[in-house]
């Protein structure tokens, strides 16, 4: 009775995200007034620099650049990144800086101990706003939606309700039939067509979906975010059962946040958030289409903890600066990889291959339901798999043949047939566990 009243008072719910404040809404209105111009990002980003240089520290000896253009700030400002920034974490922050105006936050730390950040209050204003401006290219408009991430209830409920954001919640813990059978029946009688979830929950429930043939005509988009969308899931979710990912890709940091467009599979990313930049080894700007380079951020509405040319550890390929499907002038990426050193699978000669080279073919996706590579020492690996119902011994001589091709015997495997994959304790899945790089990074 309870969930009832609640998702009563959610569908009336008609001001959200709109209640959220004035500021909200001044926001949405300059996003959707600069959304298909040729956004100028220069005055934020020169606000930026001359603020931090008189208020931070770290950035003091920035006040004698002359920057008067995009060209000044790329000659002239050094990158930084996360060891320099914990070296010197109090100077990147103001010595008056008031608590009742910030929260304290943290980057995942998947690489060893984790970055330390301060953040406004307010953040979420700037946040939502380009989030759900992203969401919006599917069709989201403040929908009732589902939510599938990292919510862990009681074994006697469903889900539960929260009507001011509009969520209906489920356990992103529990993956048996039983309780998949119940999110889809309640997604149906609640005509709920959007999910927000992690990549791995969508697709653990779209495994559910497709071993009982279930009807997914009603379900409009998986609002995915906080991982990286495989190709295995992409082959499940959009190529069987037709179901579109909305993949927003951000940061702890909250430097970089994209997304795709109904037409357009590439991360757009949003250039109101912050100032983007994709950087060859050299530390020069990639304009090429193809060549691969590590993800550069600045921010441009943290004033409390502002970070300046903050290289992110990030890789992506760069695609262009226009998306002929939205019409929209701005930065186009594709075949992100976070934290690139974590993407690393380590050789017995020192060499490494990247889970991006690992990637199968196509018709083999078909025969698994999951998997994970996790590298304990260096030149081994064990390939975790969950078979499918059809996965036979040809498919397995195909996967010896494929990572024989791959490692060149530089590299002892072995596959490991599991019935589960679990994931970390946030929820969250990876798709390697490099435990080498977390046993031997003490910074």
């Amino acid at each position: 009775m309870k969930n009832k009243l609640l998702i009563i008072l959610a569908r009336l719910n008609i001001f959200y995200p709109n209640f959220l404040g004035l500021k909200y809404v001044k926001y949405a209105f300059f996003l959707k007034k600069v959304r298909f111009n040729n956004f100028n990002p220069f005055p934020l980003l020169s606000k930026t620099v001359i603020k931090s240089a008189t208020s931070m520290l770290f950035y003091k000896d920035y006040s004698k650049f002359n920057i008067n253009n995009i060209k000044d700030f790329e000659s002239s400002i050094p990158f930084i990144n996360k060891s320099i920034v914990m070296n010197s974490i109090n100077e990147f922050t103001s010595p008056s800086l008031l608590k009742i105006k910030y929260d304290k936050g943290t980057t995942g730390g998947t690489s060893g101990k984790p970055l330390q950040l301060i953040m406004p209050k307010d953040r979420y204003i700037v946040e939502f706003n380009t989030f759900f401006s992203i969401w919006n290219e599917y069709g989201w408009n403040g929908h009732l939606r589902g939510v599938i991430r990292n919510k862990l209830l009681n074994k006697d409920k469903t889900f539960i309700v929260n009507p001011l954001t509009k969520e209906v919640i489920f356990d992103g813990f529990r993956t048996d039939d039983i309780y998949y059978e119940s999110i889809y029946q309640s997604l149906k009688s609640l005509k709920i067509s959007f999910i927000q979830a992690y990549p791995s929950s969508a697709y653990q429930f779209s495994l559910f979906l497709s071993k009982y043939n279930k009807d997914v005509r009603f379900i409009r988009a998986f609002l995915c975010s906080s991982e990286g969308v495989t190709k295995l899931q992409k082959e499940l979710i959009t190529g069987e059962l037709g179901i579109p990912i909305c993949e927003v890709y951000g940061l702890s940091e909250k430097l970089i946040i994209g997304g795709p467009c109904k037409g357009n599979e590439a991360f757009h990313i949003e250039p109101t958030y912050g100032y983007f930049e994709l950087i060859n080894e050299d530390g020069l700007n990639i304009k090429n289409p193809g060549e691969v380079g590590e993800m550069v951020g600045t921010s441009f509405h943290n004033d409390l903890m502002p970070l300046i040319r903050y290289k992110t550890g990030d890789f992506a390929e760069y695609v262009g600066n226009y998306c002929s499907s939205c019409n929209r002038h701005l930065t186009l990426i594709k075949n992100i990889q976070g934290r690139w050193e974590l993407n690393k699978i380590f050789l017995s000669d020192g060499t490494y291959v990247t889970t991006t080279a690992l990637n199968l073919h196509s018709d083999l996706y078909k025969f698994i339901d999951g998997l994970q590579y996790i590298q304990r020492q260096k030149g081994e690996l064990d390939i975790y798999i969950i078979k499918s119902p059809n996965y036979t011994i040809d498919e397995e001589k195909q996967f010896k043949f494929h990572f024989n091709k791959v490692f060149n015997q530089k590299c002892k495997y072995q596959i490991i047939y599991t019935d589960k994959i679990e994931k970390e304790t946030n929820g969250k899945f990876l798709p390697l566990k490099q435990l080498i790089l977390k046993e031997n990074n003490s910074c």
